[in-house]
């Protein structure tokens, strides 16, 4: 059975609670954790990890010091690790990117385009479905990854790193329904780079 840690980011420890469901129900057994517990040893003790998004802002510098351990878990671990959310907001600051305000709260749908293969989207169309959730962006994509899809909403939809396997969506692949399944099939797809 792969083993996959969750890093709770939110305020309560229940807003994961859909996040842990998602993996558990693509055959992962999950192991959750609050975000100051975060550690590069922890994170490798797992065979892939997961963090989860918030309503915290990293564009507020109390923000980016309450979570550089978790930052820091990002850059010295070995195990792959899926940032969604606020989880890929904080992945790209740790290496550098920059955070920014959007325009406007986008809480919706959106239409998401994939620019090239990659086994995260494998057997997935290259336009998607998906819900993003979020009051600011990644402005653009940090040195030494590569820019995997963009939405309607976000420039920076989806990002994996060239030499590790780390992956950050702006998208919560977790709020997917009957109607609009693509962000199951990610989170799928994220526990098979695992075995």
């Amino acid at each position: 059975m792969t083993r996959v840690l969750v890093v709770n980011n939110y305020p309560a420890k229940e807003r994961a609670g859909k996040l842990e469901e998602c993996f558990e129900g693509n055959g992962a057994t999950v192991t959750a954790i609050e975000w100051h517990e975060s550690s590069a040893a922890k994170f490798d003790s797992f065979d892939g990890v997961a963090l989860s998004g918030s309503p915290e802002m990293m564009t507020d510098p109390e923000t980016r010091a309450k979570f550089r351990v978790e930052a820091q878990a990002i850059l010295d671990s070995r195990a792959p690790i899926l940032g969604i959310c606020f989880g890929h907001q904080l992945m790209a600051h740790a290496f550098g990117a920059e955070v920014v305000k959007d325009k406007r709260h986008v809480l919706e749908m959106v239409n998401t385009t994939v620019l090239g293969d990659d086994p995260l989207f494998e057997g997935l169309s290259r336009s998607l479905v998906l819900f993003e959730s979020r009051y600011e962006v990644v402005k653009s994509v940090p040195e030494g990854f590569t820019l995997l899809a963009r939405s309607d909403t976000s420039a920076v939809a989806a990002m994996k790193h060239r030499r590790r396997a780390l992956y950050g969506v702006q998208f919560h692949p977790e709020r997917f329904t009957a109607d609009n399944p693509d962000g199951d099939k990610v989170v799928a797809n994220f526990i098979g780079l695992l075995k």
